[in-house]
């Protein structure tokens, strides 16, 4: 049993799981809406934080729900259909996330999920 335990042990770490990340993780940057797509290129594929304003909640289909911020940042909140849609138009919300996509008016953060506002939040500027 003290051999699994410690297997488990050091080979958690090891395995990269997004969701602990996203739970308990640290982002590696936090951005405004309005600077991600010029600052955030180098941050693809990396944990990140954006403060935005929710423009479209779209929870329709039952396999995903996605969340739309100005700017055209696109938030993949896969099954999290509540998560979703608690934000209603207009929210200024703090997403978690990684940034898959990053190109001027076509920004993709997958998978993300909220992040509490009263966590600390210093947006990065360049």
């Amino acid at each position: 049993m003290k051999c699994m335990l410690l297997l488990l042990f050091f080979v958690m770490p090891l395995s990269g799981c997004r969701g602990w990340s996203l739970d308990y993780g640290q982002p590696d940057a936090q951005f405004l809406q309005e600077d991600l797509s010029g600052f955030g290129k180098s941050f693809e594929g990396r944990h990140i934080t954006v403060k935005g304003t929710v423009m479209k909640v779209d929870a329709s289909q039952s396999e995903y729900a996605r969340v739309y911020l100005a700017e055209g940042i696109e938030c993949n909140f896969g099954k999290l259909k509540a998560m979703a849609e608690s934000c209603r138009i207009g929210d200024t919300v703090y997403v978690d996330g990684f940034l898959r996509r990053c190109n001027e008016g076509d920004v993709l953060i997958d998978p993300a999920v909220l992040r509490d506002p009263k966590a600390g939040f210093k947006a990065k500027k360049l």
